[in-house]
């Protein structure tokens, strides 16, 4: 039996709860200096998971807010809404978890166990969601990329096999930003699933 993939529920995962990290303390101040500083990077309030956990039970912890923020170079980024977990929701063999960082956008993470179910079948449907041809990240996970995607979204999408599941995880961040940002959230996400 053939089976295909759809891309995540991520308009479905409006029930959220807060999460339960705090936020870090602010970092000594920096000695005086002639030029102008920077702003200090904010640390993330949730640690990342070890390297591949053989069992996931929240999305937060893989890719948090505040790390998201140094990524792209915003520290404001989300900071209306803050961090939130969303519901676990399972459906026949599928848990999804999701992060939400403007209510809207955030990291969705759906796990399906690997019997039964393949890649590039449920990769090709995730892809018909783009609006554009996506751009391919060679070389991370079983197969990642970004595209645009609806309402000036753009996603970004990791797929990796760990622990006899197949996971996969998206993360759709409002308007576009520069390319590394997407390289370097798949890579880390790939290195987390």
């Amino acid at each position: 039996m053939k089976r295909t993939w759809g891309l995540l529920s991520v308009g479905t995962l409006f029930f959220l709860t807060a999460c339960s990290g705090e936020p870090a303390p602010a970092p000594p101040p920096a000695p005086p200096s002639t030029s102008a500083s920077k702003a200090p990077s904010t640390t993330p309030t949730t640690p990342p998971p070890p390297a591949s956990p053989a069992e996931i039970t929240a999305a937060c912890p893989f890719l948090p807010l505040t790390e998201v923020q140094q990524i792209i170079g915003d520290a404001i980024y989300g900071a209306r809404d803050g961090q939130q977990e969303g519901e676990v929701r399972k459906k026949e063999d599928a848990t999804d978890y999701a992060c939400h960082y403007n209510r809207a956008d955030g990291l969705y993470l759906t796990v399906v166990p690997e019997d039964g179910w393949s890649v590039p079948s449920m990769a090709a449907e995730t892809k018909k969601e783009c609006t554009k041809p996506p751009t391919p990240l060679p070389g991370i996970g079983e197969t990642a990329w970004y595209c645009d995607g609806k309402d000036q979204r753009v996603t970004t999408v990791v797929y990796k096999r760990a622990h006899g599941q197949i996971r996969v995880a998206l993360v759709d961040l409002s308007g576009g930003t520069r390319a590394d940002v997407y390289e370097t959230i798949a890579k880390r996400l790939a290195e987390r699933l």
